[in-house]
């Protein structure tokens, strides 16, 4: 880092771009990673001036360059952040998260260990600002020897981070891989610009255009990322409105569906045991023996009936699964279905979570299994669920042909309306001849 007033053009892109990321999108993790880099390399390039203005060899001269570093690499944290969660701020993968939070920790002890193992600290790596370093500990040095090469690893950061980015791209579907698009070729459109730079220079070759158009596209790439966090933001609230009309319109239909079943069954058979039962009053009088038969039926029909509304509450909400969670209604409702179908919710059995997210799991699990044996008849299926007290996540696994273009039917496009309603995600994977997999993850926290 040069502490040039050019500099401030890209930097002010970046901490401006931040800003209206988070307004347009206060909850996307993308947007306050945008933010979180903007705010720390404008203060990393602040902290760089001051302390090129001290005495490098005093203390404030030392945490001062500590700082910058430690404010530079915070920012080079969070690029990779916004890198790996872009545009929709989830993490498609765990390593990824991990990865970021690892670098987020290195920032800070990278340079910690420098300021207690460097015998001299520089300035924004340029060695011609070097100064004794008055708290360097000789017995520390190969600690701060680690620290110099974190510090130096930097460009290995924005690799990683845009290698992240190339990952999800080719991990996502075509629709996702246009928006994911824009900023790979801003990436490799910096990465030229920055060879024609260091090649200049290594050359001395003057090349009066390419330091300040690399800043400018270095100022441009933030907006980038601002345009399709923006792009996500509409479509989401787009998603979203028509996501409530199908939940609205599946409502209906529920209600439609009880009130069929209620009046072409239970109605009926609550009618005929009011006409049983006035007949079995006409012939008390007359013949006791008929009556006690017509009693007899009317009790066989009343546990019939019984049993029938209790089908029309289990398809509601089954009474187990308030009872006894949601593991053991799972396996109460598949028991009756054929062996080929398996339970494993030994991971949450005795566990219990808010009601919604237990009937959210539940009717997860008896769709997949529903699809799995209409689309894979005769396939093997096993029903996975698993969690602890922040989250649960049900599967749904078959190794039938797949669904193939019926992996987006309204059924699923119901349960991820569902899912995501209560801030979760939902999963659909097919590939033949392999299978498919159908995974729901319910986050607690999102209720809290």
């Amino acid at each position: 880092m040069n502490v040039d007033a050019g500099v401030a053009v890209p930097l002010l892109g970046w901490l401006s771009s931040g800003l209206a990321a988070v307004a347009l999108t206060p909850r996307n993790r993308t947007a306050r990673a945008l933010l979180a880099a903007g705010v720390l390399l404008v203060g990393s390039w602040l902290c760089e001036g001051a302390a090129a203005g001290t005495d490098g060899a005093s203390a404030s001269g030392a945490f001062l360059r500590v700082l910058t570093d430690v404010l530079f690499l915070g920012g080079l944290a969070s690029v990779v952040a916004v890198l790996s969660t872009y545009p929709d701020g989830r993490f498609d993968r765990a390593w990824t998260r991990v990865a970021t939070q690892v670098l987020a920790v290195l920032a800070v002890l990278g340079p910690a260990a420098q300021l207690v193992g460097s015998s001299e600290l520089v300035v924004g790596g340029e060695p011609s600002t070097a100064a004794p370093n008055p708290f360097a500990i000789d017995a520390l040095t190969p600690l701060g020897a680690a620290g110099g090469a974190v510090v130096a690893s930097e460009p290995a950061w924005l690799v990683l981070g845009v290698g992240m980015l190339g990952a999800r791209f080719v991990r996502s579907s075509p629709a996702d891989r246009r928006e994911l698009l824009r900023p790979l070729a801003g990436a490799g459109l910096l990465a030229v610009l920055l060879v024609v730079v260091v090649t200049s220079w290594v050359t001395d070759t003057a090349v009066a255009v390419s330091v300040p158009l690399f800043l400018l596209a270095l100022g441009l790439f933030p907006v980038v990322l601002l345009v399709g966090i923006s792009a996500q933001s509409r479509r989401l609230a787009g998603d979203l409105a028509a996501s409530r009309g199908r939940l609205a319109a599946a409502e209906d239909e529920v209600r439609r569906s009880i009130e069929r079943d209620l009046h072409d069954g239970v109605q009926q058979q609550l009618m005929a045991l009011l006409s049983l039962t006035e007949l079995a009053a006409r012939q008390l009088r007359r013949d006791p023996v008929r009556a006690e038969l017509t009693l007899a039926d009317v009790r066989s029909q009343a546990r019939d009936t019984v049993e029938d509304l209790r089908e029309v509450v289990s398809g509601i909400r089954p009474p187990v699964l308030a009872d006894s969670g949601v593991a053991a209604a799972l396996e109460s409702r598949l028991a009756r279905l054929p062996e080929t179908v398996q339970v494993d919710a030994d991971a949450a059995r005795g566990m219990r979570w808010p009601p919604g997210i237990e009937a959210t799991a539940y009717f997860v699990a008896c769709e997949g299994v529903t699809n799995a044996l209409k689309h894979a008849s005769g396939a093997r299926v096993r029903v996975t669920l698993e969690g602890d007290p922040d989250q649960l996540v049900v599967e749904v696994r078959d190794d039938g042909p797949g669904l193939g273009t019926t992996a987006n039917g309204t059924g699923l496009a119901g349960l991820r309306d569902r899912v995501e309603s209560w801030g979760g995600t939902f999963e659909v994977r097919t590939d033949a001849p392999r299978g498919t997999l159908v995974r729901a993850r319910l986050p607690v926290g999102a209720l809290r």
